[in-house]
């Protein structure tokens, strides 16, 4: 059974990149400028952000991801600006984005902020098709040797905030990716355009008791519709207790603590709920935030977002 999962596996992944070859976190409340540029600089200081994932553990191959980013406000708070450094694995892929990232804000009302941002990303692929090879070596349509390629990108994305309230619209990759095409892979320009819709707010439901609850929507015409939902509980503004469920992938459980009023820490891991369960051991995150200052009172509530 482990090996007809693996080799479906595969199999399956060119198609899944034909669709997408944007990247998953289960922490993406806490890492944001990867799916929209307009969230550059919209906390109070500049962050820096880390995470790794490493998805359906145990099983060859499968996809293994770390990002590191950084942004900031300048202008008095009305620009953002971003970069972002992202090593991607999975099956014979291997790539490596480079993003910049600037957001321009407009008040929109006394407690609203609307963010437009624009991404432009370096993207370097490397295939290597003797991957492919473990079963079966005299398959003729697998090449059999190593291709890589780098290409740009462009994204645009939307942002808007109140002191408790988020939502944004993105679409991270609007061209097409020469890349696959090199490899054997292609598709229409539609193919490789997913859209991102996120949202978020905060309220108080007890003394020194937040609720956090989040939704993300992925959608791409050539892959299923994909929804996460998730809610945070923050005790005390320090620990953050919470659950994601990622429809027909996962149910994700979620634990950080604010060690410090710049430094939060977490880990998260994803119990996959399809049949690579049997082959696999869920999925585990893990995610540093550091911000270089401190917010004031008036604007506390960014932290969240």
């Amino acid at each position: 059974m482990k090996k007809i999962l693996y080799t479906a596996f595969l199999l399956c992944f060119g198609l899944v990149v034909i669709a997408q070859n944007d990247v998953q976190y289960t922490h993406h409340l806490f890492n944001r400028l990867a799916y929209n540029p307009a969230y550059a600089g919209s906390l109070c200081a500049p962050a820096l952000n880390g995470v790794y994932r490493n998805q359906w553990m145990g099983l060859d191959k499968a996809p293994e991801t770390g990002r590191i980013e950084f942004h900031t406000p300048f202008g008095n708070g009305r620009s953002g600006f971003g970069v972002g450094l992202t090593s991607d694995k999975a099956g014979i892929f291997q790539n490596t984005y480079v993003d910049l990232n600037y957001a321009y804000r407009f008040q929109v009302s006394d407690e609203g902020t609307l963010a437009i941002g624009i991404k432009g990303q370096f993207d370097r692929g490397r295939a290597n098709w003797q991957d492919t090879n473990p079963f079966d070596t005299g398959d003729q349509f697998l090449g059999t040797d190593e291709r890589s390629s780098t290409q740009f990108n462009v994204g645009l994305g939307l942002y808007y905030t109140q002191n408790d309230f988020y939502i944004g619209l993105s679409a991270p990759q609007l061209r097409k990716s020469t890349f696959y095409e090199q490899v054997g892979i292609s598709g229409d320009v539609a193919d490789f355009r997913t859209y991102y819709l996120m949202g978020g707010f905060v309220t108080d439901i007890g003394r020194n008791v937040k609720l956090v609850p989040g939704f993300l929507v992925s959608y791409n015409k050539n892959t299923p519709f994909e929804l996460d939902l998730n809610a945070n509980l923050v005790f005390m503004e320090k620990l953050w207790v919470g659950a994601n469920y990622r429809l027909g992938d996962s149910l994700d459980g979620m634990i950080q603590y604010q060690l410090s009023d710049r430094l939060r820490a977490g880990i998260s891991y994803d119990f996959t709920t399809t049949m690579l369960n049997m082959v696999s051991n869920g999925s585990v995150e893990v995610m540093a935030n550091y911000l270089f200052g401190s917010c004031n009172q008036e604007v506390s509530n960014l932290r969240f977002f």
